[in-house]
C-alpha cells in the first residue's frame, strides 16, 4: 500500500478533483485569501511553544511537537472550527503515519487559536481501518489519466485556490 503526504491525504477527504491536481503538481493560486489567511496563522501563533518539524520521509510538517512525560505531543493548528472534521481526520492520518513509519505512538492535538479550542486526538483501530480504504481508494482515484469530475454540490468551491482549474 502507498502513503500519501498528509496534506495530499486531506485535500482527498474533502476534494477528490483537487487531490488528483494536487497529485500532478497543479498548483494552487498560492495569493489566495485564504491560503494567507491561514499562512498568517501559522507564523503568528504558539510562538514560544513551536516546535516545527519536517519529517522528509512522511513528506509531513508537523505544526507543533511537544514531549511530554512518557510521549509525544503532535499539534495541528486551524485558522477555523468550519474545518474542524477533516482536520481531526488529518491529525489521525499524521499520527498513523510516524506510528507506522517511526514506531512512535503519539498523542494528537488540534488547535484552532482563533476560536480557543485545544481537542485532544487519539487513533483507534476503527479510524486505522478508515484510514487503510482511504489510502486504497486514494490509489485508484489518483492513478487515473483524468481527473474526477467536478462535484457542484460541493459550497466551499468559491473560496478554493484550485478554483480556476475546475471552474473556468
Amino acid at each position: 500500500m502507498r502513503y500519501y503526504s498528509p496534506s495530499l491525504f486531506n485535500a482527498f477527504n474533502i476534494c477528490k478533483r483537487q487531490s488528483w491536481l494536487m497529485s500532478r503538481q497543479l498548483s494552487a493560486d498560492q495569493y489566495n485569501e485564504f491560503l494567507e489567511i491561514g499562512r498568517l496563522i501559522d507564523e503568528a501563533t504558539f510562538k514560544r511553544q513551536r516546535k516545527r518539524i519536517y519529517l522528509a520521509d512522511l513528506e509531513a510538517i508537523l505544526d507543533m511537537v511537544v514531549k511530554g512525560k512518557d510521549l509525544f505531543y503532535i499539534a495541528e493548528i486551524k485558522k477555523s472550527s468550519k474545518t474542524l472534521k477533516s482536520g481531526i481526520f488529518q491529525l489521525k492520518y499524521y499520527l498513523f503515519l510516524i506510528k507506522i513509519k517511526k514506531g512512535i505512538k503519539a498523542i494528537g492535538l488540534i488547535k484552532i487559536p482563533k476560536e480557543k479550542i485545544s481537542k485532544e486526538v487519539l487513533v483507534t483501530e476503527e479510524d486505522e481501518d478508515k484510514i487503510i480504504d482511504v489510502l486504497m481508494e486514494m490509489e485508484r482515484v489518483l492513478s487515473q489519466e483524468v481527473p474526477p469530475k467536478v462535484d457542484i454540490e460541493v459550497k466551499r468551491c468559491k473560496n478554493c485556490a484550485h478554483f480556476e482549474f475546475c471552474w473556468s
